[in-house]
């Protein structure tokens, strides 16, 4: 898988789960700050880290991100901090589920809050994920040719549930 694969694979997961409002496309978590940004709560944005590129295979690196807005007294911080950490676990529910053949690593997650154009919590976590440097999209080509679905489309995410 190319990275825009993977990053759009992990987007189409999130966009899926339940509370999923918006997605960052921009891979940028401070873009929550720009006023001009509607920005949709709860959040979710992938942001890269360090990747490692071999002869055969890949391994991206990434950092999730699970955002809501926090009340104006705040008291539902810990509501929104709990719902992040379950959001991550059904996030890698799915992974595991639909994409069993994913060589996938998550790391340690984390809560925090913070001041975005609205003040937030949420929490983070990072991942690993291990792939052989073939492009799924001219391969979708390839195998349906002109009947191939638009990349990253519904369609699309099925054929790569089946194939992955």
């Amino acid at each position: 898988m190319t990275l825009i694969e993977v990053i759009n694979l992990l987007n189409w997961i999130a966009k899926n789960q339940p509370n999923v409002n918006g997605i960052v496309e921009t891979g940028d978590i401070y873009d929550l700050n720009k006023d001009e940004y509607q920005q949709k709560y709860a959040a979710f944005c992938v942001t890269q880290n360090t990747h490692n590129v071999g002869e055969e295979f890949t391994t991206y690196s990434f950092t999730l991100f699970y955002v809501d807005r926090l009340t104006l007294d705040k008291s539902n911080k810990i509501e929104i901090q709990s719902t992040a950490v379950e959001f991550f676990a059904n996030f890698i529910k799915t992974v595991m589920q639909k994409f069993d053949n994913l060589d996938w690593t998550n790391g340690d997650v984390t809560t925090f809050t913070e001041k975005f154009s609205a003040e937030c919590a949420g929490a983070y976590m990072t991942c690993n994920i291990t792939t052989p440097n073939k492009s799924l999209c001219a391969m979708i080509k390839l195998e349906l040719g002109e009947f191939a679905p638009q990349p990253y489309s519904d369609d699309w995410f099925k054929w790569v549930e089946k194939y992955i």
